[in-house]
């Protein structure tokens, strides 16, 4: 074989091997506690977090990555520690300085003179 030739090497891989160090959605629901009473977590609620992802404290929304598998998905379960990290995470960015409000004269002020503006415009 030359040196320029790779070699390519397969690997069958069977359902246990496929499965195993991934969770299914069933076995997060049962790992993570209900809300309110229930036993454990509703798979919509995760498969959510799969498709649509869920709005983290940053405001940025946060996807579950995971893998199709015919009709089951599969996570790493490092995959959901970074999940629930990348949602606790607070934006580094500083918020917006809140605008200061108006004195009542500056409202009225205004007010006025959007009114003769639009009086102008023969509104």
């Amino acid at each position: 074989m030359n040196s320029t030739q790779s070699t390519i090497t397969t690997k069958t891989l069977d359902k246990a091997t496929l499965t195993s160090g991934f969770l299914t959605v069933s076995q997060i629901c049962r790992s993570i506690p209900g809300a309110r009473g229930n036993r454990g977590m509703s798979p919509s609620a995760v498969t959510r977090w799969i498709v649509k992802g869920c709005p983290g404290r940053s405001g940025v929304r946060v996807k579950l990555p995971a893998t199709r598998v015919g009709s089951r998905w599969l996570i790493d379960p490092t995959d959901l520690d970074a999940f629930f990290a990348a949602l606790a995470a607070t934006d580094t960015v500083a918020p917006a300085t809140p605008q200061k409000s108006r004195t009542a004269t500056q409202r009225r002020e205004a007010s006025e003179r959007a009114a003769r503006e639009l009086e102008r415009r023969g509104a």
